[in-house]
């Protein structure tokens, strides 16, 4: 596995809507790649670290180059890791601070006054520096990362093995789920629809279409939460908020009114809220329209 990181400029002053895009398009398809890392920005000056398969990170830096939004990329580091370091993020981000550069002495005459390529001799280290230092306020700040493998009691390394394999195996077994619940949904629509006529449909027959289709949705979520914790070893807590809002949306599509009291509705509601408002904070990390 590869780590990269490279300095860039950007050819035009970055609003907060250029860097949320730069972000949306990086995260969707560092997801679709497994490639994982950071981008800071700072005065006109990217720098970001990308880890993943080196031929990946390799058709990616080519993209990069040729993306009219920065110029003067200069590559700081390649090496060779065995773990990720930046498994928490598919492209993290950091609008650097004075007090971010404050902690990496020397580094801030290079984002005051810009760069030139022959200027990185032997100061390419300040950049890791930061890089790391940024990550690991950023770890601490998140504290989600579950069942690491630096612990030095080795029965409690082999457990969390033990565990990592049965993720695999609720993967493999959640894919025989989706495709069951794909074929209840085609039994249930034969059932429903093709076989009476129209006019004899009602709205529990209705709802009931809609709860099948709703559960195979909420199986996917799951599905993609697996999937993602056995690339980064991190539990994607954004999705998981996601997938129990989309949970508990089923619930209230499938409803009977008639049959739920008030106290029901309420109690729904104010769960709604809390997984929203969770989620909502969720998005703002690393979401440069963030205070």
């Amino acid at each position: 596995m590869l780590q990269l990181s490279y300095i860039s400029t950007a050819t035009r002053p970055m609003t907060t809507d250029d860097l949320a895009d730069i972000l949306r398009v990086a995260r969707a398809r560092n997801a679709d790649k497994g490639i994982t890392g950071m981008l800071l920005y700072n005065n006109g000056i990217f720098v970001q670290v990308l880890e993943g398969e080196e031929h990946d990170l390799n058709a990616l830096l080519e993209v990069i180059k040729r993306d009219g939004r920065h110029s003067a990329l200069h590559v700081l580091e390649r090496k060779q890791i065995d773990r990720r370091e930046y498994a928490d993020w598919t492209m993290g981000f950091k609008h650097l601070g004075r007090e971010d550069l404050a902690e990496v002495p020397g580094i801030n005459q290079f984002f005051d006054e810009g760069y030139k390529d022959g200027e990185f001799g032997g100061k390419a280290n300040l950049f890791s520096h930061l890089l790391s230092h940024i990550r690991q306020v950023e770890q601490k700040r998140l504290s989600h990362e579950e069942l690491s493998l630096e612990d030095e009691d080795r029965f409690i390394v082999v457990m969390h093995r033990v565990i990592r394999y049965s993720v695999k195996l609720l993967a493999i077994l959640m894919v025989f789920t989706i495709l069951w619940s794909v074929l209840d949904v085609i039994v249930v629509i034969y059932e429903k629809f093709l076989r009476h006529p129209f006019q004899d449909l009602d709205k529990e027959q209705i709802l009931q279409v809609f709860g099948s289709f709703m559960i195979v949705l909420i199986a996917i979520e799951i599905f993609i939460n697996i999937t993602l914790y056995i690339r980064s070893h991190v539990i994607p807590v954004k999705l998981v908020v996601a997938t129990a809002l989309m949970a508990v949306a089923r619930k209230i599509i499938v409803f009977d009114f008639h049959d739920v009291g008030a106290f029901h509705v309420f109690a729904t509601g104010l769960l709604i809220a809390a997984l929203g408002g969770t989620y909502w904070l969720l998005e703002r990390e690393f979401n440069p329209h963030a205070d």
